[in-house]
């Protein structure tokens, strides 16, 4: 009796022990697929794969996503939305729909991000929707892809967002806002204004338009040379003298191309291209010497390896990007992604798809723990209150899933939410030039500098025609900077380049005091 009272005693210690031991819940997985162009840089080596693998990285070493008190870690799968494998680069989209099945019914995805081509993005997410896995647009900006799904079929397409990069539209108008609103009436009017016909009554820039012959820029080139349209878009000061849609299988042609440009006398070049022959556009415009500030879209032209392969002819050309080298637009945090993504893949700048993923995954942790679950119709509400500071301002969505923007974040000003910007290369580094310098607090943004052949006098670095005060308070203010230094000024750093704005470059300066020149130019 007195050992099955002790044996009951031992029993009763144990189950108290083990009642009071605490059972620490074993962690889940959330489960990514990241299908994106595989073959180009825009997937891997510094795009969404390596954003999206950043982000879960540094969410898991801190605990991963948090559900209902159990961590769950998030585990990335990559996908191939076959971009560029059909015949001559051509998309497969048939292919990608079934690499979208495999994602979801043999890998286990919950969630998709990706889509870069709209020929596959389309398809891609109209079956994702078929098995309500919410999927995250991270690189197709086509209108369409929302326009056509969440404000058509809400109960259908509810699922799907899109993060980066704002919608073709907005883009293509952030491109005129800079040029109608800056560029051509304050840098090119005053210095090549020109009465270029009696009825306008005005002085006006010459420009050429030359777009690649795809589907995707066709509204926009009708928009830039129609003399009933451009007018609305780049302002009253702008006179399209030339245009061209362009094969981007034949740079061959671009030779005779530029002799046109420099015929056409125009000082301004909008270019539009998404394809390699963008790089090629930019180096012949380089070696014709073209005097025409080029601006616009050159996909190719935001890799960080366009200085090298344009062997430094790329310097001038502005184009759309997220955001400038190592650009701090939010501080203490831009410039924090940069310098870890530049220092966990061999120093790769990243591409926009990269920021994109990064944003995702961080924000679907910020959703899933918010909303305590995984399930995809509890999280669509959710989604839809984000409300969060990315890695370039405020992220909101628009009541159709869209990213949220507003008139003004097209203009100079940066309103703090997240906006497309125009860089220019400048000293092989992307600069941001709109927003514009002069708005403060911009202490990131510069100056659009012109092509050295198209202003001779290289001391007047602030383009009013004579060399002054005012040109020293700009050098002097940059005295001691270099490329990346906050300070720098690339047009204080006088011929020849040296990359430092010193006493060399002042007294340069101060030897031309009182110079001008005779505005308008030829």
């Amino acid at each position: 009796m007195k050992k099955i009272v002790t044996l009951l005693a031992m029993l009763l210690l144990i189950t108290t022990t083990v009642t009071f031991v605490p059972v620490r819940a074993s962690p889940g997985t959330i489960t990514v697929g990241i299908i994106g162009p595989q073959g180009l840089p825009h997937f891997s080596p510094c795009g969404m794969w390596q954003g999206a693998e950043l982000a879960a990285s540094e969410i898991n070493a801190t605990g991963g996503v948090d559900v209902g008190g159990t961590p769950y870690y998030i585990k990335i799968v990559p996908g191939n939305e076959y971009a560029v494998t059909g015949p001559g680069g051509t998309p497969e989209p048939d292919k990608a729909v079934q690499e979208v099945v495999n994602l979801i019914t043999l890998k286990g995805c919950q969630i998709l991000i990706g889509g870069f081509r709209t020929e596959c993005a389309g398809p891609m997410i109209n079956k994702s929707m078929d098995y309500k896995v919410p999927f995250f647009i991270d690189g197709a900006s086509t209108d369409d892809l929302i326009s056509k799904t969440v404000r058509v079929n809400y109960d259908r397409f509810k699922y799907t967002f899109r993060v980066t990069p704002i919608n073709s539209t907005m883009l293509f108008y952030t491109i005129c806002a800079f040029l109608g609103g800056y560029v051509i009436p304050t840098v090119l009017k005053p210095i090549y204004g020109h009465y270029l016909w009696p009825e306008a009554n005005r002085t006006q820039v010459r420009v050429a338009v030359l777009t690649e012959a795809l589907n995707w820029t066709l509204s926009m080139h009708a928009a830039l040379t129609n003399p009933a349209i451009y007018p609305k878009l780049l302002g009253p000061y702008a006179n399209v003298t030339f245009s061209a849609r362009v094969d981007p299988t034949k740079p061959e042609l671009l030779p005779g191309l530029m002799d046109n440009v420099i015929a056409s006398q125009a000082r301004l070049m909008i270019h539009v291209f998404s394809a390699p022959i963008g790089v090629s556009l930019i180096v012949t415009w380089a070696s014709k010497g073209v005097q025409a500030l080029p601006v616009g879209i050159n996909v190719m032209g935001q890799l960080q390896t366009h200085w090298a392969t344009t062997g430094g002819l790329c310097q001038y050309e502005c184009i759309l990007a997220t955001a400038g080298t190592r650009t701090p637009i939010v501080p203490g945090k831009t410039e924090v992604f940069w310098d870890h993504f530049t220092g966990n893949y061999s120093g790769k700048w990243p591409l926009y798809t990269a920021w994109g993923a990064y944003d995702s995954i961080y924000g679907l942790k910020e959703a899933i723990e918010a909303a305590d679950s995984l399930d995809p119709d509890t999280l669509v509400p959710v989604f839809e209150a984000t409300d969060r500071t990315g890695l370039t301002g405020r992220f909101r969505y628009a009541n159709d899933h869209d990213v949220y923007m507003t008139a003004a974040d097209l203009g100079p000003y940066h309103t703090g939410n997240v906006r497309a910007m125009m860089v220019q290369w400048q000293a092989a580094r992307m600069e941001v030039v709109w927003p514009i310098y002069q708005y403060s607090p911009l202490p990131y943004a510069r100056m659009v500098r012109l092509p050295t052949a198209m202003y001779p006098l290289i001391t007047d670095i602030n383009y009013d025609g004579r060399v002054d005060g005012k040109d020293i308070a700009i050098a002097s203010k940059a005295f001691g900077s270099y490329p990346g230094h906050p300070r720098w000024r690339m047009e204080a750093d006088l011929p020849p380049v040296d990359g430092r704005v010193d006493g060399k470059d002042i007294a340069k300066i101060a030897k031309d005091f009182g110079k001008y020149v005779t505005l308008p130019l030829p």
